[in-house]
């Protein structure tokens, strides 16, 4: 998600691999036509919504490490992964996505319905630029949870994880690792599917000025 933001962020654009560069005019081209933006963008402002909450989280963990703090935090988390998982069973049909359903769906599945309505009451998210707009905001935020793997795993240097009972440690990596396979199976599913159709587009109308 880090390379996808440079290449929205960076004028330059940036690369996802050693030989595929994606020009930053790739995501702001006019004339491409994405399917279920509506839902696509209902989706991102949702998690881009939840994901405050889990920096607030997260800051309050940083600060104040012990065992009641990272129980707070992963009460955060599991917060958080039962939005994802609201997400999917509300959403993932008209996203294109799925992934396997884990306790607590129903229940939050209300709440999440709940949380759209509010959000997106009056909102048009059938723009592109809003779309790529939201994806830039809640991949940045997202990189929170790589400063948490990177502390969890660290073994160098003393973290606010290090100290924490095994039990504790195991169950905020089950939070991470539901929290990575989400944005795998479902959010990087779809991005990377409108990237390839944005590509599409772009590299046609690159063919056309050769031609012309």
């Amino acid at each position: 998600m880090t390379l996808l933001l440079n290449s929205i962020n960076n004028k330059h654009g940036g690369y996802l691999t050693r030989r595929l560069h994606i020009p930053h005019e790739v995501w702001s081209q006019g004339g491409a036509k994405l399917m279920n933006l509506q839902e696509k963008g209902k989706c991102v402002a949702v998690l881009s919504s939840a994901l405050e909450e889990v920096t607030a989280g997260s800051g309050e963990f940083f600060r104040g490490a012990g065992r009641v703090s990272a129980e707070k935090w992963a009460r955060v988390l599991e917060d958080w992964n039962a939005v994802c998982e609201g997400v999917v069973g509300n959403m993932g049909k008209k996203l294109g996505v799925g992934v396997k359903k884990i306790g607590g769906v129903t229940s939050w599945s209300g709440k999440v319905t709940r949380t759209l309505d509010r959000m997106t009451n009056g909102k048009n998210f059938d723009s592109p630029t809003t779309y790529v707009l939201g994806l830039a905001k809640l991949f940045q935020q997202a990189q929170l949870f790589d400063e948490h793997i990177k502390a969890l795993s660290s073994s160098q240097h003393p973290t606010p994880y290090s100290t924490l009972p095994p039990e504790l440690r195991l169950q905020l990596e089950a939070r991470f690792r539901r929290t990575s396979e989400f944005f795998a199976s479902v959010v990087l599913t779809f991005v990377m599917r409108d990237l390839g159709l944005l590509l599409d587009k772009y590299a046609r109308k690159g063919e056309k000025w050769l031609v012309e």
